[in-house]
């Protein structure tokens, strides 16, 4: 058994809950604090759950809440683990993860996501069509290059029936478009540049 000097390093530890299901309540108190539903990932079963679309996240009054679309079978196994914490009701958007929500149509592949990932490897993604999760990779359901997602097969028609998240922190690129810039605007004082020059050579 390792030892360890002070407290014994939880890098990779999540938080989880365990519930079962009675076959009439559809809403359950969540021990830990969370700001959305995609903080949390849902096993029903053993099947996954589509955050927003099978459950969604209730922050009204008192603890946090989960409440599903339907209400769980008696005796079903959910189980709960905590993605990600909220500490105070403001809520950082760094530490919330991105959702983007599409709609299939039977032929198109490659959908365009709204922000740009930090890391655009297919493994910072959990995507989700007609609430089954897909497998990431080349040789399974999807990959991910710069802000295109793309199927290896067309997602079928459906309304925002593809659901994505991005797990790790979005950048975003401001650009300046053609022509915006002009001589006019890049004009300078004389005595300031002068200045300026003075300065940079000591």
């Amino acid at each position: 058994m390792t030892s360890y000097i002070g407290l014994e390093p939880s890098h990779g530890s999540f938080d989880k809950q365990l519930i079962t299901g009675d076959g009439s309540t559809a809403t359950f108190t969540l021990e830990f604090p969370v700001a959305q539903a995609g903080q949390l990932l849902v096993s029903l079963d053993g099947i996954i759950q589509e955050p927003s679309y099978s459950f969604n996240i209730s922050l009204s009054t008192g603890s946090p809440k989960i409440n599903f679309a339907s209400a769980p079978a008696n005796g079903s196994r959910i189980f709960i683990v905590f993605l990600g914490r909220s500490t105070t009701s403001m809520v950082s958007a760094l530490a919330s993860p991105h959702i983007d929500e599409f709609n299939g149509d039977g032929s198109t592949t490659a959908f365009t996501l709204t922000q740009i990932p930090s890391a655009s490897s297919a493994a910072n993604f959990m995507v989700f069509v007609n609430n089954v999760y897909q497998r990431y990779g080349s040789s399974y359901a999807f990959t991910v290059d710069g802000a295109t997602l793309t199927f290896t097969s067309a997602p079928p028609s459906g309304t925002n029936n593809i659901q994505v998240i991005q797990l790790s922190q979005a950048n975003t690129i401001n650009t300046v478009s053609d022509s915006t810039i002009t001589k006019a605007k890049l004009t300078f004082d004389p005595a300031d540049d002068a200045t300026a020059l003075a300065i940079a050579l000591g």
